[in-house]
């Protein structure tokens, strides 16, 4: 239900939110309620974690992956499993980006 509320939210700039609502088979009450309802403990520890998540990226220049940011975490006392820094790495699109290792550049059969 959250999906079709949040789908709802992000749009109702483009459509009347009557009708979205109608259209995905939720009240227009629903919605407002859920709006006004405040975050979920769970939801206040995914955007903490969120925080910690991109700035152990960035501090890493963007080369570090889910592995990499999970033992940062933990190394740090930030208690989260592996598959939850993974999926609010790639919600945030977070891709990191590995150096490539410099490779000599010389056609085959030449000598130096």
């Amino acid at each position: 239900m959250n999906e079709k509320y949040e789908s709802i939210d992000g749009e109702k700039a483009n459509s009347p939110v009557t009708k979205m609502c109608d259209w995905t088979g939720v009240s227009t009450s629903g919605f407002y309620d859920w709006r006004s309802r405040p975050l979920s403990v769970t939801a206040e520890r995914r955007e903490e974690l969120k925080v910690h998540i991109r700035f152990i990226f960035k501090e890493s220049d963007e080369t570090y992956g889910y592995r990499r940011v999970h033992a940062q975490l933990k190394h740090r006392g930030v208690q989260a499993g592996r598959e939850l820094v993974r999926a609010l790495m790639r919600k945030l699109d977070l891709v990191p980006c590995q150096p490539q290792l410099w490779r000599a550049n010389t056609p085959a059969g030449c000598q130096t």
